[in-house]
């Protein structure tokens, strides 16, 4: 599944807290996303959500867009994350 970074499943399902009133204690805002800040060393509950679909199904929802604009926003965030240099 391709996450699209919308902060979501972290702010409100995160196995690293008790509450859905309690974010992840990892999660950052960086160039418009909200990305692990431990991500290559992430617990496996973390590692491990997952949906049945390609696209985040909340991610989609939170941010209002369809399939194609999923697709350009997993792109975009890729490039930014993994090639663009600062």
């Amino acid at each position: 599944m391709y996450c699209l970074n919308c902060g979501w499943c972290c702010e409100k399902l995160c196995p690293l807290t008790d509450s859905e009133d309690k974010p992840c204690p990892y999660l950052v805002s960086q160039n418009d996303m909200k990305i692990c800040s431990i991500y290559d060393h992430r617990p496996k509950q973390c590692r491990d959500h997952d949906f049945p679909t390609k696209f985040c199904p909340m991610g989609m929802d939170v941010l209002k867009v369809d399939r194609a604009e999923a697709a350009r926003i997993v792109q975009r965030n890729d490039f930014i994350l993994y090639y663009k240099k600062d």
